[in-house]
């Protein structure tokens, strides 16, 4: 941690986003108020608790030492993968509906990937690094700082599969939503292991729809991302990638020639076949999607 923190430009004191959001925090210990002390951090005067700052940036837990922070990716509407994409489509439609006034927290924001979305808006952003972007650090299945109802809108964009208590930072997340607040969340299915080692879980709907009832919240919407041409490209890549090489070299010339032709075969299929699509996971009787896009209620 020591190396990562180092490279940070030390700014002394908090910001006034930062300041405005200390208003909806608390001790996580005794649920105090907690107040800004130069040199120290944010202190609990009633048990003492204090979370360091680096730079500007509250450390309410650790950062773990297995971590390698990642270098920032310039995300966009038309950037990245087809499922980013759909990720980016289906966030920019809920955050357009929430009221002007709505407090929305991004939980594992990094570098801030979504953040163009929410340009404008009450806008909080907590992560386990603290990358530049982020406004403080906290394992929210493990430290929640915020009050009851803090947040009208909390978002776990493509976060929980690199929870391994998923759901103690689901019943975490809970507590904090206000009445009738909404969580939203992104979650790969058929997408290969990433970020290794912090990669745990794959989820069905069956799987979904108990862990929001685990944690009081209900399903509002369970949607897919359906891409059958994404899938089968992500498979000849595997193909290319893990069984080509191991062969000897005629049968690897012959692999390379038939991977070739089913790639542009592929293609083929692609232009006249549907494109990717969000739909509701019930409406396909055979479900092979790449993702889940998840939208739970908190009882108002």
């Amino acid at each position: 941690m020591t190396g990562f923190l180092g490279c940070i430009i030390v700014k002394k004191g908090i910001s006034d986003l930062k300041k405005e959001l200390l208003e909806w925090m608390q001790c996580p210990k005794c649920r105090a108020v907690l107040t800004e002390e130069a040199g120290k951090g944010l202190v609990c005067a009633k048990c003492g608790f204090t979370a360091k700052m680096a730079g500007d940036i509250p450390l309410f837990s650790d950062v773990p030492a297995t971590i390698e922070p990642w270098e920032k990716v310039e995300r966009g509407p038309d950037k990245g993968t087809a499922w980013r994409k759909s990720n980016w489509k289906f966030l920019n439609a809920l955050v357009a509906k929430l009221p002007a006034e709505a407090r929305i927290l991004d939980v594992g924001a990094g570098h801030g990937d979504f953040a163009d979305i929410f340009e404008g808006r009450r806008y909080y952003s907590l992560d386990i690094v603290p990358y530049p972007e982020v406004d403080l650090v906290a394992d929210l299945g493990d430290v929640n700082p915020f009050k009851d109802g803090a947040f009208d809108a909390v978002v776990l964009m493509n976060v929980l599969e690199h929870v391994y208590e998923s759901r103690a930072l689901l019943q975490s997340v809970e507590r904090i939503v206000a009445p009738g607040g909404c969580v939203i969340i992104t979650v790969p299915f058929l997408l290969k292991v990433h970020q290794a080692p912090f990669d745990f879980a794959r989820y069905t709907p069956y799987y979904i729809e108990k862990m929001a009832a685990g944690a009081g919240l209900s399903v509002e919407s369970l949607q897919a991302y359906y891409d059958p041409q994404y899938i089968l490209n992500e498979s000849l890549g595997n193909a290319w990638q893990y069984s080509i090489s191991s062969q000897s070299k005629p049968q690897q010339v012959i692999a390379k020639g038939l991977v070739f032709l089913i790639q542009r075969l592929i293609n083929m299929l692609g232009r006249v076949t549907r494109k990717g699509f969000i739909a509701d996971a019930a409406s396909q009787p055979n479900p092979a999607p790449v993702g889940y896009l998840v939208v739970m209620r908190k009882n108002a």
